[in-house]
């Protein structure tokens, strides 16, 4: 059953009663604020609107139970629920055929996934679609007036809307509706046509995103008179949905403008910068002029045409201040008094904040998010100022603008600058094109050492307060982040054994007692937990090879002999021949588990396990003139199936350092002819300007479209390949392509989030890579930079300063893409030792 905040109640009530009356199982959303939720603008359209689930014991259960809540609910008001089918026309009951308590399958990424039981026995995904979709052996059971209900827009087929609006794309699918591209059969012109489905964005107030829509029509008609927003074509509805076609702007958004032009290592050039952020006051001054507020100035909201005029788009929340209003700003860009009173228009002054942080967007090309402190609240201003002068060692145009930003970013409202002195700012004859887009002459701030010891100490203490097993299906000693509920709670990327291998280098570096005992629990559930999950899967990062990698090492620091044997008989029974041949999920992880093993214990059966790892990757490799490529099968079930990457996760530079260890390991020389290859068609695969290397994230994506730089895809993955390939071989060539990654890596630290896998912490332990093994300081100073910029955007937490994870706005415990895996940098950073993961015991980097 659907509902609405102001509905929910009494729909609850009602069919709360004939539920149990009935004898029905049911579950149903707790709250109003989570009734909001499920029927908001952003919410998944696979699971929106669903306030009450009902399990009926069969299909007479089902005809009883559906008929009498179609009865109860008659005329109340609720979205439609686009994965199910409605009980008849209009109706507020729908249904699906689906798992009541499904079946958990771990898949070959490492997520479980909900699975049918088929009347044949067989496994079959709970699909959750956008339409009605039952398995292929099932007959939906009969209901009055039930009808499939066919979309309004089904691609690739034109679709014809208000009888005159051809549809010929879809630019976005949302909640609220799609948003489309056509052409108006009248006129023949362009134009962009909005959906808006009804019930959804449903307030208490008893207005929805069809109310948005028409009040941005309204506003169009009013705008669009000043030419600073699209013009209005037609209002109209069709099938109880709202569309509004309006005149397209050819050109793009703001951000795409800026990114486009953004130097990543000087920000953007003067004139760009003070042309657009000229025009962008030119554009508020217009809206105030009108007596509106924008609530959401950010640059997806701005579109610059084809001639470099700024326009407005998605007018939708402009309101006059102190109006009642729906909750709407853009993170990083809403005002504090926004966040503070959701619900009520802002004055005009919560617009200069979004200007202030538009425009910081637009000479850097860096969004201004920085998670909210909880328990200890740091100004915004002040933040800003922080990472504003750190910034300006590398951007001049940032320095030059710091006075503009900060005044415009300022918490007290009454504080900001108007839009008055923000021009004299800009027309400041000191204020130039050419000194704007200097090259800046400034210092970074290095991370001082106590500042690093804080970040450890406080994130370790986070990782021990928050370490408790989480009472949902498959959960682990940590709550991981909302996306990542379904991951194996046992393995390294989202799990415990990430945080374990952690954990266990603090101890062994600290030498605390809290320490010892936290890897001894850890390493006690993960020991209890894994053997519930029978099926092994090889990879390094979500399988069971850095489960069994995690679990020795902290079994050695403990002293627990019959542990360490537990875990070698794990990783004895980890697959060794895999169709993905990576790092991440396939062989080449499995294969670095069984060399670090044979290091360490001496162990034949490790050596002859690591040879047909070896043997088993050097056969699946595609031969080409360039090189050798591993390409995950078409076949085989996996997100990643039919793909050839060039990254360490799950391509060519992490297949080839499994290679090249093994050759160094076993003395075979094949191997590193292998892994000479691999290097040979990552020299071919990089786009190498201006002394910086970059690359794709695989074989079919262009060069210039994929400037990608870190661990699982891009430079410092790459590097961390080549770098150890030339110590086993001395070829210069592929040392001086490391230290031009290097420069990559360097030049894109502002635009990277903290974190391990895609992110800082992950390009910083490359550089330390290359620090140890060319012996340059400068790239441990490099990496000593990215620390800066990790610490500039962390949080405080009940007192404790943590590092965001890789939404920039939470705080997660999990390695590859949270805290620990920072932890793990800085760590190393601040008391030195090998780099996690990696077989390194034999070679210089170990040293």
């Amino acid at each position: 059953m659907s509902a609405v905040p102001i509905s929910a109640a009494e729909i609850l009530a009602r069919t709360g009663e004939a539920l149990i009356r009935h004898h029905c199982a049911f579950k149903f959303a707790r709250t109003i604020d989570r009734v909001a939720e499920l029927v908001s603008t952003h919410h998944d359209r696979t699971g929106a609107g669903k306030f009450i689930t009902a399990y009926p014991d069969n299909d007479e259960h089902f005809a009883l139970v559906a008929q009498e809540l179609d009865w109860a609910t008659d005329g109340f008001p609720g979205p439609e629920i686009l994965s199910d089918r409605p009980y008849r026309l209009q109706s507020l009951v729908h249904y699906r055929y689906g798992a009541f308590a499904g079946v958990p399958v771990l898949t070959n990424d490492g997520d479980y996934e909900s699975m049918l039981v088929a009347p044949d026995g067989s496994l079959e995904k709970d699909e959750r679609g956008v339409c009605f979709s039952p398995p292929r052996w099932t007959t939906p059971p009969p209901s009055p007036g039930a009808r499939t209900v066919q979309p309004i827009l089904t691609a690739p087929n034109e679709v014809l809307l208000g009888s005159r609006f051809v549809v010929s794309k879809a630019i976005r699918h949302a909640n609220r509706g799609g948003v489309y591209r056509g052409f108006d059969r009248t006129t023949t012109l362009p134009v962009v046509i909005k959906q808006a489905r009804p019930h959804i964005g449903s307030t208490l107030f008893g207005s929805d995103v069809c109310d948005a829509l028409r009040h941005e029509a309204n506003l169009l008609d009013r705008f669009s008179q000043l030419g600073i927003a699209p013009r209005k074509i037609a209002l109209f509805e069709q099938q109880k949905n709202v569309f509004l076609a309006e005149e397209l702007i050819e050109g793009t958004t703001l951000r795409t403008w800026v990114l486009q032009r953004v130097d990543r290592a000087n920000g953007l050039a003067g004139a760009d910068a003070l042309g657009a952020i000229t025009k962008l006051v030119d554009l508020l001054v217009s809206v105030h002029g009108e007596g509106y507020v924008c609530r959401d100035l950010n640059p997806d909201n701005v579109m610059v045409d084809h001639r470099g005029q700024l326009r407005l788009i998605d007018l939708e929340l402009l309101a006059q201040p102190h109006e009642h209003v729906v909750s709407a700003f853009t993170v990083g860009y809403g005002a504090p008094e926004q966040v503070a009173v959701p619900t009520l228009s802002p004055a005009f002054t919560a617009d200069l904040f979004s200007l202030g942080a538009t425009i910081f967007f637009t000479v850097t090309g860096i969004d201004p998010v920085l998670a909210l402190d909880r328990g200890g609240i740091r100004l915004v201003r002040d933040r800003m100022a922080a990472w504003l002068e750190l910034i300006s060692a590398d951007y001049s145009i940032a320095w030059r603008l710091t006075p503009l930003i900060l005044g415009l970013m300022d918490d007290e409202p009454n504080l900001r600058w108007n839009l008055r002195r923000v021009r004299a700012f800009l027309t400041d004859q000191r204020l130039t094109a050419e000194n704007c887009g200097a090259v800046s002459t400034r210092q970074q701030t290095r991370l001082s050492f106590d500042h690093q010891r804080r970040l450890i100490s406080d994130g370790l203490a986070y990782l021990l307060k928050t370490m408790t097993r989480q009472p949902a299906p498959h959960a682990g000693m940590w709550k991981p982040a909302d996306n990542h509920m379904n991951s194996d709670p046992c393995n390294v990327q989202h799990g415990a054994a990430g945080v374990l291998a952690v954990l266990t280098r603090a101890s062994q570096t600290l030498k605390e007692t809290g320490l010892i005992d936290a890897v001894r629990a850890v390493a006690h559930w993960i020991d209890q937990r894994w053997p519930a999950e029978q099926r092994i899967l090889p990879g390094l990062y979500f399988g069971r090879s850095g489960t069994a990698w995690a679990l020795y090492d902290a079994a050695r620091t403990i002293g627990d002999d019959e542990l360490a044997d537990r875990a070698v008989q794990l990783a004895k029974r980890v697959p060794v021949l895999w169709p993905n041949p990576d790092i991440c999920h396939g062989a080449a992880g499995a294969g670095m588990t069984q060399l670090y093993l044979l290091h360490m214990t001496g162990d034949p059966s490790f050596r002859d396990r690591a040879r047909q790892c070896a043997d088993g990757l050097v056969s699946a490799a595609e031969r080409h003139a360039r090189g050798v490529v591993w390409r995950i099968p078409v076949g085989f079930e996996s997100e990643l199936a039919g793909l050839a990457h060039y990254g360490f996760a799950h391509g060519i530079a992490g297949v080839g350092s499994f290679l090249l260890a093994a050759g160094l390991a076993l003395n075979r020389l094949d191997y590193i002819d292998v892994a000479r290859a691999a290097g040979a068609t990552l020299r071919e695969a990089a786009e190498v300007s201006d002394e910086a290397a970059w690359w794709p994230s695989g074989e079919n994506e262009p060069n210039e479209s994929s400037r990608l730089t870190h661990w699982c895809s891009g430079s410092s993955g790459v590097g961390a390949f080549l770098i150890r390939l030339w110590l086993a071989t001395g070829d210069q060539e592929t040392c001086e392509l490391t230290k031009k990654a290097a420069v990559a890596v360097r030049r894109n630290k502002w635009h990277s989030s903290p974190i391990a896998c895609h992110g800082l912490a992950g390009d910083g332990e490359f550089l330390l890579d290359l620090a140890d093994a060319v012996g340059e300081r400068c790239y441990r100073g490099w990496a000593e930079e990215l620390a800066s910029c990790i610490f500039v955007r962390s949080t405080l937490r009940d007192g404790k300063l943590l590092t965001p994870d890789e939404s920039n706005m939470d705080v997660t415990p999990e390695y590859g893409t949270g805290l620990a895996g920072v932890l793990g940098f800085f760590l190393r950073l601040c008391h030195g030792g090998s780099r996690l993961w990696m077989a390194d015991a034999w070679n210089a980097l170990s040293n």
